[in-house]
């Protein structure tokens, strides 16, 4: 909910993410790849402060990470994913859900992280979702084999265009 208007607002991401102990853990990762900022949970949303003392209020995951990506301090895939080795993720509250499904036809794409058996989609989604906002626009997967729903999460020239058909 918009606290100047009133309005809710949409978030494609919020079954992934939903939880205080995985929204904590995924502002501490946030904070541990990106220099000069601190995420926080807070009520419907999260915090981005820089080392001035400037906050900024996200209520969705895109709009944290949209803050945020500036700020990353890894320029590739292999990177990224020795940064998500030392988490481990807690299990997913909603494994069975699928994300919109990207536009038809969809282009193709190389699968750059791939989300382990273990868990931590969340952790995976936020390192994902930073790498195409900053060093990587061409169109890539987010691959999550291990769910009741098997997702191949679809990305192109920054954004995340939805959930890519199983092939």
């Amino acid at each position: 909910m918009c606290g100047a208007c009133g309005t809710a607002v949409a978030d494609w991401a919020v079954p992934l993410v939903s939880g205080p102990r995985r929204r904590a853990e995924l502002a501490r990762f946030v904070t541990g790849v990106c220099r000069g900022v601190r995420v926080r949970t807070v009520a419907g949303g999260w915090t981005s402060a820089t080392m001035t003392g400037s906050t900024r209020v996200a209520q969705t995951l895109d709009a944290l990470l949209d803050q945020v990506a500036p700020r990353l301090a890894h320029g590739s895939w292999a990177e990224l994913e020795s940064a998500l080795a030392p988490w481990n993720g807690e299990p997913e509250a909603h494994d069975d859900y699928l994300p919109p499904p990207a536009p038809e036809p969809a282009p193709t794409a190389t699968t750059v992280l791939t989300v382990p058996a273990q868990g931590g989609l969340h952790l995976y989604l936020a390192a994902f979702a930073l790498g195409i906002r900053t060093f990587d626009h061409r169109p890539v997967t987010l691959h999550a084999p291990h769910r009741r729903a098997p997702l191949h999460l679809l990305a192109a020239d920054g954004r995340i265009l939805g959930a890519a058909p199983e092939v």
